[in-house]
């Protein structure tokens, strides 16, 4: 397998692209990777375009910053905005912001560490993007991203301790069925050592935690409670002379190096992966050079079962940049560790990966590499579960074995970039560095939406500085220090068009919505078609009361002698039992006219013409409030039958041409709400039998009736969410009813006839039809879903009364009212009313 190779060209930020054999290293940096431009950079890559539109702010928290249990603020080492909270109103965002720092103020050379909770800070974040003129060199000019202090998480392990920072040495403790690093001795003993460096917020607000020492990945509910492990291969657990030993001091025997677990993790935006990265290789996959630790993993678990899965499904080998520590043109001579990631789909990922220069190290070293990589891991080798899950090596002195495909890496967002930098008043300049200098440790990374309707695959990627709790006036526990430096907190802004990239909160309320959008149409569709034969339906009903209508009482009004024209309306609340169970609110409205042909002896036929529409809404629940859908339709219907003395039999063929869908409105993610029309057709059979029992002023008839409708609705394509519209497919909607009851009419009472009508309803089936949408800008499979879209679910009860009578002698009247029990929770009604007019 062959992969794309970039090799730092010996101009300064000059950057060559070459074929190599997938052993090779992939990037290569022999001196500083500049990016001059200020223009839009577009890089192919996973059969789509990437295109990085630069930075569009910066923000800056002061070294000096306390947290919220009055310690330095020391983010960040990951963060995570809670995407439920993301806003825009005009050009200025608005979210809350998660940050994780790690384990706290400390020098391993002098064996300082802190006894540090492990903690979330929790921001206010606001964001007004800034392309105006270059700003000045100061801190100041570093305002477009402002964050405010909101509180916090405490972390707690599963004995309700709070964590600590301190180095566990060879310590170690028990819970939740693993071994883990806990000091031996003191203040923190059985307390879990944690150097946090990942974190991946659900969207339940539970989040997963990964640390340095173990390595470990902890999975925590929403309040900082320890619920369990994700399980770490052999090949990554530290161990010196056969034993566990979680120190970050002395390197072990096999597994992860000192301070190079796994530092990046992400959950996959269908929420069912959870991805973690190890920082550099493990030792048996190096080489006795810096620049031969290149052969890193990716780990890959699937979480759909169980969020604490006791393997990876999925291992594979990301080749990282090495760099040479100068950038004096010569050979590399340090690897480019990585240090965050974003998954954009399932194989897709961002991968921060930099080097050690900048504010914070205290020397004059330039700054060569720091860059955000498209990862692909499409066509590399599955390694999980194999030999190299143990201490074989993947990569003996550093080169992968023959037969491993690396992932694919390419570079899309070059941070080291002046002019850009320079806008926001920040530099590069490390001979000495300023306040204003690009920080050391860039090791946070977040994707939130642009919320452009014009560009919806347009994101902001946040990326944020460890600044490693460095101030003049720094505190942890109370007790004061003095770093010799102050290392601002930097969150910086660029705006990037990913096409493939999945929106995890606009994914998971498409799939919350859709199937109610779908399921409206449905049942809308399914109303228009039970339309073009309900008025047809109920002018049967009474017509075939009429012939033993009292004399005086408007026989000749309902008479059979002759041709004679109809008109109905009604108007049915919540609809009939076409909703599945969805709770819906719905008012629909449908007027028809009809004209009765005599044919011979007890035959009679007819055609009829109708029109109507209705809305449905949904008045309440999770991302449902603001639902609605409006709807028109035309209808045509031809009727005929045999109308005996004693028996009848008829048989309706109807439907709507055109069903018009209007007034769609979908909420969506980020309180945006979708909007679209389309249309579709539908079709409608009815056939009735029943025998007529006349008993004194009584007449009973008992009958057995079904019904068949079938609608046909036409893709379309939101507008108006931005990253959120949804594109559906056509719909087909099949259901088959069948009725058994009876009717009582009185022909007692003088002008008017009461009738009562009872009937149990089957459903029959299909009880569902399948749905498919998917998230109309992206270009990826995982923003494609379908669902079951239920109908009819269960049987249910009409009960129904009515009165006729005549106005004339030649003009007829009819009210009826029907209740459909048992077709969600409460009862849908109908009211109908017409007039006959008999030639």
């Amino acid at each position: 397998m062959t992969t794309i190779s970039i090799r730092a060209a010996v101009a300064a930020g000059g950057l060559l692209a070459s074929a190599g054999l997938a052993q090779a290293q992939s990037i290569e940096a022999r001196v500083p990777n500049l990016q001059r431009t200020d223009d839009p950079v577009s890089v192919a890559a996973g059969g789509a375009t990437i295109v990085n539109q630069g930075l569009q702010g910066v923000g800056r928290l002061s070294a000096n910053t306390r947290d919220f249990l009055g310690d330095s603020l020391g983010s960040f080492s990951s963060l995570a905005v809670d995407l439920a909270t993301w806003r825009r109103s005009g050009d200025t965002y608005t979210g809350t912001l998660y940050t994780l720092p790690d384990r706290g103020y400390n020098n391993p050379d002098g064996g300082l560490f802190s006894d540090y909770a492990g903690r979330l800070n929790r921001f206010s974040l606001s964001f007004t993007p800034y392309a105006g003129a270059a700003l000045p060199q100061a801190t100041t000019s570093q305002a477009q991203v402002t964050l405010t202090p909101d509180g916090g998480i405490v972390l707690t392990d599963a004995k309700g301790q709070r964590f600590s920072g301190l180095d566990p040495a060879a310590g170690t403790t028990a819970q939740l069925g693993a071994v883990l690093p806990s000091a031996a001795a003191g203040p923190s003993a059985g307390r879990i050592s944690l150097d946090a460096e990942g974190l991946a917020r659900r969207l339940d607000g539970s989040f997963y935690v990964s640390d340095e020492y173990g390595p470990n990945v902890y999975y925590f509910n929403r309040s900082g409670q320890l619920q369990g492990l994700i399980g770490i291969p052999a090949a990554l657990q530290p161990v010196t002379n056969g034993q566990l030993n979680f120190n970050s001091l002395n390197p072990p025997d096999t597994g992860r190096r000192n301070n190079q677990g796994l530092e990046a993790l992400a959950l996959t935006p269908d929420g069912r992966g959870l991805v973690a990265i190890l920082q550099s290789a493990t030792l048996q996959d190096s080489g006795p050079n810096q620049q031969q630790r290149a052969n890193t993993r990716i780990l890959y678990y699937d979480i759909s079962g169980t969020p604490t899965p006791a393997a990876p499904s999925r291992e594979y080998v990301l080749q990282l940049p090495v760099y040479q520590q100068s950038g004096n043109g010569g050979a590399p001579n340090r690897t480019a560790a990585q240090s965050e990631m974003v998954a954009l789909n399932d194989t897709q990922f961002l991968v921060l990966s930099r080097d050690s220069n900048g504010l914070g190290t205290g020397n004059t070293t330039p700054i060569v590499y720091k860059s955000v990589l498209l990862v692909d891991t499409a066509g590399a080798t599955n390694i999980a579960g194999s030999a190299y899950d143990g201490t074989t090596p993947i990569a003996p002195n550093g080169t992968l074995r023959a037969g491993l495909a690396p992932v694919q890496a390419t570079e899309v967002v070059n941070l080291l970039n002046p002019v850009q930098l320079n806008r926001f008043g920040m530099n590069l300049t490390t001979g000495p560095a300023t306040q204003t200098t690009l920080p050391e440790k860039i090791e946070a990374m977040g994707l939130v939406p642009v919320l452009s309707e014009r560009a919806p695959n347009d994101y902001f990627l946040l990326v944020g500085n460890d600044n490693d709790f460095l101030t003049r006036q720094g505190v942890i526990n109370g007790q004061p220090y003095d770093a010799g430096i102050n290392n601002d907190n930097i969150l910086l802004a660029y705006r990037l068009t990913l096409p493939t990239y999945v929106d995890p909160l606009s994914l998971a309320v498409m799939k919350e919505t859709a199937p109610t959008v779908l399921q409206g149409l449905g049942a809308g569709a399914i109303t228009a078609a039970a339309s073009a034969t309900r008025g047809v339906q109920d002018h049967l009903s009474a017509l075939r009361r009429g012939p033993n209508l009292p004399a005086g009482a408007g026989q000749g009004a309902w008479g059979t002698a002759g041709p004679a024209l109809w008109v109905g309306g009604d108007v049915v609340f919540a609809d009939q039992p076409r909703n599945g169970g969805l709770s819906l609110d719905r008012t629909v409205a449908q007027g028809s006219a009809g004209l009765d042909l005599p044919l011979t002896g007890p035959w009679r036929a007819g055609l009829a013409v109708g029109g109507g529409g209705g809305s449905l809404s949904r008045p309440q629940g999770a991302y449902q409030q603001g639902f609605r859908q409006d709807q028109g339709a035309f209808t045509v219907a031809a009727y005929g039958g045999y109308y005996g003395p004693s028996f009848y039999a008829q048989g309706i063929v109807g439907g709507a041409p055109i069903v018009d869908f209007s007034g769609l409105r979908r909420p969506a993610a980020y309180g945006l709400t979708a909007a679209a029309r389309t249309s579709g057709s539908a079709l409608a059979l009815d056939g009735e039998a029943g025998l007529v029992f006349d008993r004194a002023a009584f007449r009973l008839t008992p009958f057995a009736g079904l019904s068949h409708y079938s609608a046909r609705i036409d893709g379309f394509t939101e507008q108006g969410a931005a990253g959120n519209n949804v594109a559906y497919g056509g719909l087909t909607v099949l259901q088959t009813t069948a009725r058994f009851g009876a009717e009582v009419a009185y022909y007692g009472l003088s002008g008017i006839v009461p009738s009562v009508r009872v009937a149990y309803n089957a459903g029959l089936g299909p009880q569902r039809s399948a749905g498919l949408f998917r998230l109309a800008s992206v270009q990826n499979p995982l923003a494609t879903a379908t669902a079951a879209v239920p109908f009819l679910q269960s049987d249910f009860v009409t009960a129904g009364a009515g009165l006729q009578g005549s106005l004339t002698e030649r003009l007829g009247w009819r009210v009826d009212y029907q209740a459909a029990i048992g077709t969600r929770a409460g009862v849908a009604h109908g009211v109908t009313a017409g007039l006959r007019y008999q030639f």
